[in-house]
């Protein structure tokens, strides 16, 4: 009877959408078809046959999400933005940008476009269906921006950025410095994160939370294993660590589960900041971005898991509802 209304519950849940969720659908929307309409403009100036081909590629891909999303808005009568216009023509003939510019502007366009997707997965709370679609897009958008950078670089259409000049004599491969501060700013961020969530588990009064904290605790030691390695290997100083033992509380009444919860949750969107600037940022070592691509990607599957373990235990503040 329990598990029925539960069912019943979560069923109604997602027919609604809140006031954020409404915004993120219209943002993300309004962001494809601006990107479409340059995608035809730049279709018209590029001469590179490989380039052409990509670009026919994200425009089919751009459609197919534009289609996904148009539904939604149409599911939850949300007015979408003007569309994009259909055929649009270069004046003064297919020199006036070079296949770089061009090649660099969709670039730059997957990478902000990758930043506005999380940005709306941290904040889309009230309907798991369609966090999901976007939890989807944005993991595709992510592997589009890392294949794109790799054509980029075979083309010879990257600039190096300032290496780090510290790596140690017997390590070939090269690190640029912001490969160098991402790795030390993830550290130092798991490294809070390990001492805050230890100090939580101490505190928590729910079993269930104390094993999701359980958990935790071992994906950020997990994690950290990887990016100690990394910082070893090229002789990266490592960031102080918390103490590792703390005094047990005499008194566990002065912070409640829900608050614990919901602290580290703005802890999660936060995270979402810091792996994106990695990506984004870390364009030089093809090996060492694909760590932070994997982090990223666990960090999406873990935000979408925490939202639905905090709704199941009723410990998320409900955002105000689109629509009467």
């Amino acid at each position: 009877m329990v598990l029925t209304l539960l069912g019943k519950k979560t069923e109604s849940m997602q027919r609604l959408i809140d006031v954020r969720e409404a915004f993120n659908l219209w943002d993300i929307l309004n962001s494809k078809y601006v990107a479409v309409e340059k995608l035809k403009i730049w279709n018209n100036g590029a001469h590179d046959p490989e380039l052409k081909l990509l670009i026919k590629y994200f425009e089919k891909s751009l459609g197919e999400n534009i289609a996904i999303l148009e539904r939604e808005m149409d599911k939850f009568s949300v007015k979408s933005p003007d569309q994009n216009r259909s055929a649009i023509k270069l004046s003064g003939g297919a020199h006036v940008v070079t296949d770089e510019y061009i090649a660099g502007d969709i670039f730059l366009y997957l990478q902000e476009h990758t930043e506005n997707l999380l940005g709306a997965l941290g904040t889309s709370m009230t309907n798991d269906s369609l966090r999901k679609k976007i939890v989807k897009m944005t993991k595709k958008t992510i592997k589009e921006a890392d294949r794109f950078l790799r054509y980029l670089k075979l083309k010879g259409w990257t600039e190096t950025p300032p290496l780090y000049k510290s790596v140690l004599i017997n390590v070939s491969e090269r690190l640029s410095t912001a490969e160098v501060a991402s790795l030390w700013d993830h550290l130092t961020f798991r490294y809070t994160n390990i001492y805050t969530t230890q100090l939580f588990h101490d505190f928590a009064h729910d079993y269930d939370f104390k094993k999701t904290l359980d958990m935790g605790l071992n994906a950020l030691e997990r994690q950290v294993d990887v990016l100690e390695k990394e910082a070893e290997h090229f002789g990266i100083p490592f960031p102080q660590r918390p103490a590792k033992v703390n005094p047990t509380p005499e008194n566990t009444e002065i912070l409640d589960d829900d608050h614990m919860y919901r602290t580290l949750l703005i802890g999660f969107q936060s995270a979402a900041i810091i792996h994106v600037r990695a990506f984004k940022q870390c364009t030089f070592n093809d090996r060492v971005r694909g760590i932070f691509k994997d982090l990223l990607f666990e960090q999406i599957g873990l935000t979408d898991d925490y939202y639905k373990y905090g709704k199941m235990k009723g410990w998320l503040n409900p955002m105000p509802t689109y629509g009467p």
